[in-house]
């Protein structure tokens, strides 16, 4: 049955598959992005400017597809931003950033679309979460932190918008081949500070992770059958076997040994 979709940061990376495999199965698909112009078409879906932290953008965009189609069957919220650099170099104003677009960008989309769907007793909302979000990643605790409040922010809308008919599903990528490395805010603290050694060797596993990584069409194909379920999983982990060994291994081994873990996978110094 064919949809109407719109999807959060559809111009590049997981998006654009994602709006790829939806528009060559015949969905009707919606694209946003900050600098382009509404209207326009990009491999056969329709664009749409919207800036996720900017609630007037995302009502215009939002409004504009209620106006062609009368109704918007799944949200995918992906728009998101990446953060490299130590905690302690981190400052608020960068944190805030982020978490106004992976947290508060979601929610202002999910604010936009729910009185419509809620008027129709029917919809999907799909967030985007990460592996991240799981577990605390070093040099990526900010990101990780964002990304884990996306979990729990999906798990009570959930709760909260079943009653109306409407689903709220996580998906949770592990490396994908995406432009992020390109696009990952760095802190340039982190690069003059005691970090800045174990930082740019692990800055360097974490690009080589994301390069050789999954093509982000699987995530595409995965999107496409969760929303044709008529009961999908709240929770939909993804990604290579390396990502789905770490999360189990978090599941069944105890804290700090799960902890040298992932310090010996990245080659972390330990104090003697």
């Amino acid at each position: 049955m064919k949809k109407i979709v719109l999807v959060t940061g559809g111009t590049s990376g997981i998006g654009r598959a994602i709006c790829n495999v939806l528009t060559e199965e015949k969905h009707v698909v919606y694209g946003t992005g900050r600098t382009i112009e509404t209207g326009h078409r990009l491999d056969g879906y329709t664009l749409v400017q919207m800036d996720v932290n900017e609630d007037m953008s995302v009502k215009n965009a939002v409004d504009w597809v209620f106006a062609k189609e009368g109704k918007i069957d799944v949200l995918i919220n992906n728009a998101g931003t990446g953060m490299a650099g130590a905690i302690e170099d981190s400052s608020v104003n960068e944190i805030v950033d982020i978490f106004n677009t992976n947290v508060a960008g979601m929610i202002r989309t999910c604010q936009a679309v729910l009185p419509e769907m809620r008027s129709k007793q029917t919809g999907m909302i799909i967030n985007i979460s990460s592996v991240g979000g799981l577990m605390g990643l070093p040099y990526r605790g900010i990101y990780c932190a964002s990304k884990s409040a996306v979990e729990s922010i999906t798990e009570s809308l959930s709760q909260e918008i079943m009653q109306f008919g409407i689903k709220a599903v996580l998906i949770e990528p592990g490396d994908f081949k995406t432009n992020i490395n390109e696009n990952r805010y760095v802190s340039e603290k982190t690069r003059q500070s005691d970090y800045k050694t174990d930082f740019e060797r692990i800055h360097r596993i974490i690009n080589d992770e994301v390069s050789e990584g999954d093509d982000p069409e699987l995530i595409g194909r995965l999107v496409s059958k969760i929303i044709r379920k008529r009961k999908p999983r709240m929770r939909y982990n993804v990604g290579n076997a390396r990502s789905k060994l770490a999360l189990s291994a978090k599941k069944i081994i105890r804290d700090r040994w799960f902890e040298k873990l992932m310090m010996n996978h990245y080659k972390m110094r330990r104090k003697p």
